[in-house]
């Protein structure tokens, strides 16, 4: 296909940028998509085995109609391909009464008439005793959240998107990117390519990409750890463990039940900055001392042989919302990125929202994801 043909080109192809590329293929667009690794790969933000999805949204609940829509496509692209991506499990969220993470998701089930269970600490015992809680802790049961498998959805996206006659190019980094006369050309190292509009959906290198708009974006390098348990290795298995999450003092634990790589367990927002081709994958003994010490006090029966660990990163906007708008300068380049920790399940969605904006079609709610907030702010 010359490259003049394509219609719209997505650059960067974790979840994002597999969804929006899915999503215009199924359209009927000629799409061509592109990453510097081959995806699933390690080095971005979409890897690790899992990640949660759930409807009762404290983060924000402008969020819950998004994430109950991108909940049913996540299950109509696993009924259609016949590939498990998305894992019934529930999840119980642990923290003080008066915490914001009790606080906001209680606010949130109320505004929107979300079923969210209230747990004293001993009935959180009674049902999980792997589980455990500080004295002046109670819990949240959401029956409806899930595990989803992240590579397979990854993998499947992009199956799909091929299926529907999308033009994967891999292991190409994007150098340079050009919008002249409603004419996008993009420039690898070795390849020109062409097209009407371009996605840049690239994740941690969003900043570099563009670089003219001096966006305030952060890039948090995240640990992911994988432990054998020590003891009662049935009580972690799925379908008898849920998804879990202390907050305590400002910061949050979480984790997974063992799908056969180990119990995961990592921190949410460490607040470690880094930059994306410099980030350190290793671990030190401080790192390891931490994430065992939380594991003795909220989850002692898990803390055995640490098996695998495995960085990834967050992009952060400074408001923790997302940027799904076009290009202050060029109305055919539509920035999707700065998922800031709480991204992956959105991706169905997102590819939605991002393909309606590209065929003129607004959704009110994408007011909150509007660059304007982030221009000319400092990092």
């Amino acid at each position: 296909m010359p490259p003049s043909q394509f219609d719209t080109i997505v650059v960067g192809l974790g979840v994002m940028g597999s969804s929006i590329t899915h999503e215009l293929a199924c359209r009927g667009q000629r799409v061509l998509g592109m990453d510097r690794e081959r995806p699933p790969h390690v080095h971005g933000s979409s890897h690790g085995h899992t990640r949660a999805t759930r409807e009762v949204y404290g983060d924000d609940e402008r969020y819950v109609p998004f994430v109950q829509r991108t909940n049913q496509c996540w299950r109509e692209l696993q009924k259609a391909t016949g590939t498990q991506l998305l894992i019934e499990s529930g999840l119980v969220l642990m923290g003080t009464p008066d915490s914001a993470l009790i606080q906001d998701t209680e606010a949130s089930s109320r505004e929107h008439g979300l079923p969210c269970d209230r747990l004293e600490r001993e009935e959180i015992s009674r049902r999980w005793p792997q589980l455990q809680t500080d004295p002046d802790m109670c819990g949240l049961w959401d029956a409806s959240a899930g595990i989803l498998r992240v590579e397979p959805c990854i993998e499947t996206l992009l199956a799909q998107a091929e299926a529907n006659g999308a033009t994967l190019h891999c292991d190409a980094a994007v150098e340079t990117w050009q919008a002249d006369d409603g004419q996008i050309t993009v420039q690898t190292a070795t390849d020109t390519w062409q097209a009407r509009q371009l996605v840049i959906s690239a994740g941690p290198w969003l900043g570099t990409l563009l670089s003219d708009l001096n966006l305030p974006l952060r890039c948090e390098r995240h640990v992911q750890y994988w432990f054998e348990p020590k003891s009662n290795p049935e009580r972690f298995a799925p379908g008898i463990c849920p998804i879990y999450s202390w907050q305590f003092g400002g910061n949050m634990i979480y984790g997974f039940p063992d799908l056969g790589h180990g119990i995961k367990v990592a921190r949410h927002h460490a607040k470690e900055f880094v930059e994306p081709d410099t980030v350190n994958r290793d671990i030190n003994d401080r790192e390891l001392d931490e994430v065992r010490g939380l594991l003795e006090r909220f989850l002692p029966t898990a803390n055995g042989r640490l098996i695998a660990h495995d960085v990834c990163m967050y992009t952060n906007t400074p408001d923790y919302n997302f940027i799904i708008d076009f290009h202050p300068d060029h109305s055919n380049v539509l920035i999707v990125g700065g998922c800031s920790g709480h991204g992956f399940k959105f991706g169905p969605v997102v590819g939605e929202l991002s393909a309606d904006l590209l065929q003129g079609i607004r959704d009110p709610g994408l007011e909150m994801f509007q660059i304007d907030r982030l221009l000319n702010q400092s990092r």
